[in-house]
């Protein structure tokens, strides 16, 4: 089974999150269940928006970076017979809720992550150079 978006949610601090099933078949009757989570994050607007002190460096972080910062997690249960699948997503999802929504709806997520993926791919770059 390809990714199937099955929801979206606004989050409190403004950013879109997005809610995949890549649930497929193994072998038999087990699955292996997916969900991905997947949250874009435009680099300038969390940046100027936030705070003033990344007038100066918005454009080199934008230069790293691109225009948007994606946020993934994947989040699986593997060998899952099929008539528990959906129980078992269920599962998977409600966790996720419970557990990390919160930490992503906080409005100084967006402006952290994209620092961290910054200062992640400057030193990726600097051991090649």
């Amino acid at each position: 089974m390809k990714e199937k978006l099955i929801k979206t949610m606004e989050l409190t601090n403004g950013m879109q999150l997005n809610f995949y099933d890549a649930s497929r078949r193994l072998v038999g009757d087990r699955w292996l269940i997916s969900l991905i989570i997947r949250m874009e994050i435009p680099v300038v607007e969390v940046l100027i928006n936030d705070e003033k002190q990344f007038m100066d460096s918005v454009g080199e972080i934008k230069k790293v970076l691109g225009e948007k910062v994606l946020f993934e997690q994947k989040r699986d249960r593997i060998f899952v017979s099929e008539s528990e699948k959906q129980t078992v997503f269920g599962e998977v999802y409600n966790f996720f809720i419970d557990s990390v929504l919160n930490y992503l709806s906080n409005k100084a997520f967006p402006k952290r992550y994209v620092l961290k993926k910054y200062r992640e791919k400057v030193e990726q770059e600097s051991w090649y150079h």
